[in-house]
């Protein structure tokens, strides 16, 4: 059965406007799928938010270490004059030493302890570090850098973790208090893992710095979510691709149906519609949708 000229032309524009939907429904499912693919590529590593600095931010449990804490120095027109550093009272550290540090005088607090505390090097302690407290001894710079504060401990805790609290007090009276009960920010927390036999009498024991082991779960981990994010974007970004060869393929399909379905011209007359997307020829030559 013949079809009407104008006909044509009708499922001509209809055919076009069919092609213009899935082009633009395409692009919204490549623009949501490459969202979350740009930012997981462009935000790298996770960026932390201001606060107090711990090196190491983990250790074995009865050991011996060294802790440096670093303050940031947030205040424009001010610089850092005193640094309070509590430790928990629930788990108490029988040897806690602030080490020498240039510009600033440190002070322990003690408490006597419940119940002696075997030490580091013998013996058994019946007081216990409740705080040290430093004060700005020199001129501050031109340019305040961070506070770097180191302390000795030992042996740690059978815990999961030690959370110190901190007071930082500014030259202009502002205070900042980093974990504690009244904390305005998060503080320094200490992660301890299974004790270390092979650290049992060395330098670990004797606040030297934490075994490397100690050290390397935090960088495993920071890998480990790297890695998870680069392949939660490869996937998001094949996922992209395969929905656009999908709407292609469905275009081309739907093409090649039409060409099969439309009828010659018996007449030999050729028409098109206004935008010049159809040229039909008469004898037995099929219709062609030209698109333009």
């Amino acid at each position: 059965m013949d079809q009407d000229p104008a006909a044509a032309a009708a499922d001509v524009r209809e055919a076009r406007l069919m092609v213009n939907c899935l082009r633009a429904n395409a692009v919204r499912i490549g623009a949501v799928l490459s969202g979350p693919v740009l930012a997981v590529a462009l935000s790298g590593p996770a960026v932390a938010a201001a606060g107090i600095g711990l090196e190491p931010t983990q250790a074995p449990r009865g050991a011996g270490i060294q802790l440096t804490f670093e303050l940031p120095q947030e205040r424009p027109d001010a610089h850092t004059t005193e640094v309070r550093l509590d430790l928990p009272a629930d788990l108490p550290i029988a040897e806690v030493y602030p080490m020498s540090v240039d510009d600033w005088a440190p002070r322990i607090i003690n408490r006597t302890l419940p119940e002696p505390l075997p030490g580091l090097h013998g013996g058994l302690m019946t007081e216990a570090t409740e705080s040290i407290i430093w004060q700005l001894v020199a001129p501050p710079a031109a340019e305040p850098a961070p506070v770097l504060l180191t302390v000795s401990v030992g042996p740690l805790p059978d815990a999961d973790r030690i959370d110190f609290a901190v007071t930082q007090t500014y030259s202009d009276g502002t205070v900042v208090r980093w974990g504690g009960p009244d904390a305005q920010r998060p503080g320094p927390v200490l992660a301890l893992g299974p004790a270390d036999p092979a650290a049992a009498g060395h330098g670990a024991q004797h606040g030297g710095p934490a075994p490397a082991a100690a050290q390397d779960p935090p960088a495993q981990a920071a890998a480990a979510g790297s890695d998870d994010a680069a392949g939660t974007g490869m996937g998001l970004l094949l996922a992209g691709l395969a929905g656009g060869a999908a709407i292609g393929a469905a275009v081309v399909w739907w093409r090649s149906r039409r060409h099969r379905s439309v009828p010659a011209d018996p007449t030999g007359a050729g028409t098109a519609d206004e935008e010049g997307e159809l040229a039909v020829t008469g004898g037995t030559t099929p219709w062609r949708l030209t698109e333009q």
